[in-house]
């Protein structure tokens, strides 16, 4: 993930829970200025505090949901990470558009999510994803195809690969460029 988002620039942290990856994401490349968005308040002040023991003055962290967040571009990249299927299915695409809007022309979204094949992997996911987060909690997995079909609909030119892992998890990764 790290090698598909630019060196520098505004980056967007859809989901950005304690910060971790803003701050792995800060260090390799200490010009990006990485903008954490998470609804968790707990989580986004752990961010911040992070952030500053590591020196990344220029991050900041936004209480609240992409959904419905104030959040002001333009961003060079934004990358969303194991967030999509936790969004309700009709959200998915609302949101897409949302991101697409705040990218630059040319900018990338990178989305880490899970595939719908094979079954066993989904099957497997799915069980670890509700001990998580509970039964009441939506999630919508989608295949990638579904998700290569949608973000072209948008105005993305998309690549998709399969992630390896030794887990059965059916990772993927889409590096989506705004045309």
């Amino acid at each position: 993930m790290d090698l598909l988002l630019r060196d520098e620039g505004r980056i967007l942290d859809v989901g950005c829970g304690f910060g971790l990856f803003a701050a792995y994401f800060g260090q390799t490349q200490p010009r990006r200025r990485i903008v954490g968005v998470d609804p968790d308040g707990r989580r986004v002040r752990l961010a911040r505090r992070l952030a500053g023991d590591l020196g990344l003055r220029q991050h900041e962290f936004v209480h609240g949901d992409v959904r419905s967040a104030p959040l002001e571009g333009p961003f060079d990249a934004v990358y969303v990470l194991d967030v999509m299927h936790h969004l309700p299915y009709g959200d998915q695409p609302r949101v897409l558009e949302r991101l697409r809007g705040l990218l630059v022309p040319g900018g990338m979204l990178l989305v880490k999510d899970i595939t719908t094949e094979p079954r066993f992997g989904l099957l497997f996911t799915e069980a670890l994803d509700r001990l998580m987060v509970g039964w009441r909690e939506p999630l919508a997995y989608r295949h990638h195809r579904e998700w290569g079909a949608l973000l072209s609909a948008l105005g993305f030119s998309v690549r998709i690969v399969r992630v390896p892992d030794i887990l059965p998890y059916p990772h993927i990764v889409i590096a989506a460029t705004k045309r």
